[in-house]
C-alpha cells in the first residue's frame, strides 16, 4: 500500500494513516486524488496539517488540497473528505502571463509555449513526429498558462504531459501494445455508452463570394449514409473564400471531413488481475486489445482514463477512448428493427396489429394509457357505518328496519305476537277484527265462513220478500 504523506503551509510534514486514496489520470484533466482520512489516535500528530493549499504527496507526486469537508463520526473525532490536484495544473493555472505576441505573424509551437509557460520555472519538450508546422496567431497571450496549453494542444490537435516541472508536448502521448483486455478472463462490470448527441448528417459548404452579385464562386454538400436513418440533422455551414470554381471536389472533401456523421462508443471496465497472466502494465495513453463479445467488440482501444485505489483489494477502473461505429452495420441494423417494428405496427393508425398479440396481454408498471385515463389513480369512495341518523353502507331508515329484528336462542328471526296496540305476526288492526269473532264449542271453518254468510244472507232477503 503506498504512503501518504501531508505538509501544510508552515512547511510541516507528516505521514497520514487510516485514510483511502481513489487516484484519477485522465489524458484531458490531468492527475487528481480523492481522498478520505479518519482522525484516530494513530495519525492525531498528522490529521490537524490537513489544510487547503496545502499539499499530499502519493506515488511520488505533490497534489495541491482545494476541498475539504469535515463531518464528526463518533464523540470528538473527525473525518475529513480530500481533493486535491497535481501541483504542475495548480501552478500553470494560477500563473498568468501578461505579453502577446502581437499582430498577426506565423508562430511556431516553440514560439507559443515559449509565452505560455513564460515565468511559470517550467521548461517544455516537443516530440515533433506529426505535428503541424506553424500558424497564422495574432497576439497570442494574455491568459493563465494552462489555458494557453489548452489553445496551443487544440491548434496542433497534440497532447500534453506534465512530469515534475517539465512540460511534454507530442502529437499523442501514447503506447501501442499487444496487452489483451477481455470478457470473462480478466474484466468484470464491462458497460458501453452510445452516444447521439452530437451527430449531424448533412453540410454545405461555400466558396469564395462575388461582392457585386452576391453569387458565391462555388458550392458543395454532402449527405451523410446516415443520413437515410436518422433523418436530416444540418451542421454549421462551411465559409471559406479560399475555394474557387475549380476547387469544387476539394470543398466536397472538406465537407465530408469535417461532418460529424459518427456515433460515438464509449467503454469502461474493471480491470481483474489474473494470477496465471501476470498484472499487465496498462497505463493512460496505451492502445490495448479489447475484446468484448457481448457488445461485439474486438479490436484495439486507447486508454483515456485510469482510476486506481489505494486499497489493494480493488481493481483498476479504465474507460476507452470513443469508438467509432461503423455506418454500414449501423444502418442494416437499425434497417432490421424497422422490419420488425412494421410487422408489429400498423402504419396508418399507429397501433400493434392484431395479429402480432397472441395470448394474454400482461400489464406492466410501464404502461402508457389515453389521456384523463389512469386505472392506477381512480378514487374508489369509501362510506362509514349507517346509524339511526345518518346514512352510510346502507341508508338510516333501512338500519332502522334491521336493528329492530330479534334473533332468538336458534339464531331464526323471533317475531312478537301481536296486540291491540301493537304490531307482530299480523298487524293490531286485523288483531282486533279476530278479537270480535265468537265461536262455541263447535269447530268453524273459516274457509267456508263467507260463503255460509252468503247463504244465510239470501235466506233472509227471501223471507223479507214473502
Amino acid at each position: 500500500m503506498s504512503s501518504l504523506i501531508v505538509k501544510n503551509l508552515a512547511n510541516q510534514v507528516e505521514a497520514l494513516t487510516d485514510f483511502n486514496v481513489t487516484k484519477k489520470d485522465e489524458i484531458d484533466n490531468g492527475r487528481s486524488l480523492d481522498v478520505t482520512v479518519w482522525e484516530t489516535e494513530r495519525n492525531a500528530h498528522s490529521f490537524p496539517l490537513i489544510q487547503n493549499e496545502g499539499s499530499l504527496f502519493y506515488e511520488d507526486e505533490e497534489f495541491v488540497i482545494r476541498k475539504t469537508r469535515y463531518v464528526p463520526i463518533s464523540g470528538k473525532r473527525l473525518k475529513v473528505d480530500i481533493t486535491a490536484l497535481q501541483r504542475s495544473f495548480s501552478d500553470l493555472g494560477e500563473n498568468y502571463v501578461y505579453e502577446t505576441s502581437g499582430k498577426k505573424k506565423k508562430l511556431y509551437i516553440e514560439d507559443m509555449l515559449d509565452i505560455a509557460l513564460k515565468g511559470s520555472g517550467y521548461s517544455y519538450e516537443v516530440l515533433p513526429e506529426g505535428l503541424g508546422d506553424s500558424f497564422d496567431v495574432e497576439d497570442f497571450g494574455n491568459g493563465y498558462s494552462l489555458g494557453l496549453l489548452n489553445d496551443i494542444k487544440e491548434k496542433y490537435s497534440a497532447e500534453y504531459e506534465c512530469i515534475g516541472k517539465k512540460v511534454y508536448f507530442a502529437k499523442e502521448i501514447a503506447r501501442d501494445t499487444d496487452y489483451i483486455i477481455r470478457d470473462r478472463v480478466n474484466v468484470k462490470d464491462p458497460s458501453q455508452e452510445i452516444d447521439t448527441s452530437s451527430i449531424k448528417t448533412y453540410i454545405k459548404g461555400f466558396g469564395k463570394k462575388d461582392e457585386k452579385t452576391g453569387k458565391y464562386a462555388v458550392e458543395s454538400e454532402y449527405k451523410s449514409p446516415l443520413a437515410s436513418v436518422y433523418g436530416i440533422k444540418h451542421a454549421n455551414p462551411v465559409f471559406d473564400d479560399s475555394y474557387t470554381a475549380k476547387d469544387e471536389g476539394k470543398l466536397e472533401k472538406r465537407l465530408e471531413k469535417e461532418l460529424t456523421d459518427k456515433i460515438e462508443i464509449s467503454i469502461s471496465l474493471t480491470y481483474v488481475e489474473v494470477k496465471q497472466l501476470n498484472m499487465q502494465d496498462i497505463r493512460k495513453g496505451d492502445y490495448v486489445w479489447c475484446v468484448l463479445e457481448p457488445f461485439d467488440l474486438k479490436t484495439k482501444l486507447r486508454v483515456v482514463s485510469v482510476e486506481t485505489y489505494s486499497d489493494p483489494k480493488k481493481s483498476p477502473v479504465f474507460t476507452f477512448g470513443k469508438v467509432r461505429a461503423n455506418i454500414k452495420k449501423t444502418t442494416a441494423k437499425l434497417g432490421r428493427g424497422q422490419s420488425s417494428v412494421s410487422k408489429l405496427i400498423d402504419t396508418s393508425t399507429g397501433k400493434v396489429k392484431g395479429s402480432a398479440i397472441s395470448g394474454n396481454i400482461t400489464i406492466g408498471k410501464d404502461a402508457i394509457y389515453e389521456d384523463g385515463y389512469d386505472p392506477t389513480k381512480l378514487t374508489i369512495p369509501t362510506y362509514g357505518r349507517a346509524n339511526a341518523t345518518t346514512d352510510g353502507l346502507m341508508s338510516s331508515s333501512d338500519y332502522v328496519k334491521l336493528a329492530s329484528i330479534v334473533l332468538g336462542p336458534d339464531g331464526q328471526v323471533s317475531v312478537s305476537l301481536a296486540t291491540e296496540t301493537t304490531d307482530g305476526l299480523m298487524s293490531a288492526s286485523d288483531f282486533a277484527k279476530l278479537q270480535r269473532i265468537k265461536v262455541g264449542t263447535a269447530t268453524v271453518d273459516i274457509s267456508t265462513l263467507s260463503q255460509q254468510l252468503e247463504s244465510i244472507n239470501k235466506r233472509l232477503t227471501a223471507l223479507e220478500n214473502k
